[in-house]
């Protein structure tokens, strides 16, 4: 196979054999197509509609207004603005990602932790204006007088 040094075709051509060998399916490799199911089977249950409805409760969105915390927050916005409670409606309740510490409601002067802060926004409406309470790290909703938005911009998945 060398002569002075050098490989033969011959040798060359063996060995490109034996490398191209190891690339076929190994013993263990099962490349048999699976089997399908003959058309005379029975469907199993999973397959067939059921006419009766699934004991399985549906959740429906909820926009928090029988919350405590949300409730604490109309009642802190009607006395802020001197309004009655039926004149603020519900809006939005959402989980939220925060960019930082200040949850939303960075203060002047004041340094924030420079970390993402899973809270809440609840957004409350008097007049057609909106008014923001946010949450985050466990805290209970505060009133946001200038509030920014979360990661995003909105509700997290």
């Amino acid at each position: 196979m060398k002569r002075n040094g050098r490989v033969t075709l011959a040798g060359a051509s063996l060995i490109l054999m034996l490398m191209s060998a190891g690339c076929g399916a190994s013993p263990g490799d099962d490349t048999r197509a699976t089997p399908t199911p003959s058309p005379t089977s029975e469907p199993s249950p999973s397959d067939t509609p059921s006419d009766t409805p699934s004991d399985t409760p549906t959740a429906t969105p909820s926009n928090g207004a029988d919350e405590p915390e949300v409730q604490t927050a109309v009642e802190d916005l009607a006395t802020r603005l001197g309004v009655e409670v039926a004149d603020i409606a519900v809006g939005p309740l959402e989980e939220v990602t925060w960019p930082d510490g200040s949850i939303g409601c960075p203060q002047p002067a004041q340094m924030y932790t420079q970390a993402l802060v899973d809270g809440t926004r609840l957004i409350l409406v008097v007049d057609g204006t909106d008014y923001a309470y946010h949450a985050g790290g466990g805290q209970a909703l505060t009133y946001c007088a200038i509030p920014s938005d979360p990661v995003g911009g909105g509700a997290t998945a």
